[in-house]
């Protein structure tokens, strides 16, 4: 019964938000999976193993800001795109045969939503990871935190454009359906326009990364989750691409980053697991 109040609670409170316009930050999720975890009887374990992830997670987001003000130019990856794709640009073939200029659509709506799930996602997942196994939820956190430095450190010294900054003739679809659905809101702007302070933090996508790292650390325990986390990081690749936020190159560096974090952490567990004496040795 509590795990299928959960679910109704989350979808009701993340549904309310997501229709009157304001973004899931990470703040409002962990609040409502606190509620949970009291309900669980496990309020204090969610305090002290959340927070420190909570802290690390602020203090990279304040440095990704940061990011964006070091004076490097952006690179443009648009030349990358077209060799991988015989000279097309993927962004461009999806807006010219999906997007309508002046109709907000279906799949903007549905490119939106997966857009705007970005934070909640891997916080939904470590929280299933903490229920079962705090073991495993530290070691997906401490990757997904790693995965995070990593692209900072990208991002500080190789910034480079998304398509629509970078080609004139991409349409910033994000922009467009935010003003059409919330008719240009004070608060609704200030919140999507925080959303994502550095504008040149396009390569890798960590929108693409965060699902893919789920997906491989629910693969050995939860084979159905992997699955679905699968199928949903090829619909945050497409909407991505379409709403010409990133370039597919932009996923697949995302790719290769979940690969290095997931590896050096299940490495250094491993090493640490051997270092261990056994238990009444």
């Amino acid at each position: 019964m509590i795990l299928i109040g959960s679910v109704l609670y989350l979808a009701l409170i993340f549904g309310v938000m997501l229709w009157r316009g304001v973004s899931i930050e990470p703040e409002f999720v962990v609040l409502a999976l606190l509620v949970i975890a009291i309900a669980l009887g496990r309020g204090k374990s969610f305090i002290f193993d959340w927070a420190p992830f909570l802290i690390l997670f602020f203090a990279y987001e304040e440095m990704r800001g940061f990011a964006s003000k070091t004076g490097f130019a952006p690179h443009d990856l648009s030349g990358l795109e077209r060799a991988l794709f015989g000279g097309a640009i993927p962004t461009l073939v999806l807006q010219h045969a999906f997007y309508h200029p002046g109709v907000v659509s279906w799949q903007d709506v549905v490119a939106l939503f997966f857009y705007f799930m970005h934070f909640p996602l891997p916080i939904l997942v470590g929280f299933v990871f903490w229920i079962n196994s705090r073991e495993h939820y530290w070691r997906f956190i401490a990757a997904l935190l790693l995965m995070g430095f990593l692209a900072f450190a990208t991002y500080l010294f190789w910034p480079s454009a998304p398509p629509w900054y970078q080609l004139h003739d991409v349409v910033k679809i994000n922009d467009r359906t935010v003003k059409a659905l919330w008719d240009d809101q004070y608060y609704v702007s200030q919140i999507y326009h925080s959303f994502n302070p550095n504008q040149f933090a396009a390569f890798p996508s960590l929108h693409a990364a965060f699902p893919a790292l789920a997906a491989v650390y629910a693969w050995s325990r939860y084979r159905p989750l992997a699955i679905g986390l699968i199928l949903w990081t090829a619909a945050v690749v497409l909407s991505i691409v379409y709403l010409g936020e990133h370039y597919v190159v932009d996923a697949l560096d995302g790719f290769i980053y979940v690969a290095v974090s997931a590896l050096i952490v299940e490495s250094f567990n491993r090493w640490r697991r051997h270092r261990s004496p056994p238990a009444g040795g």
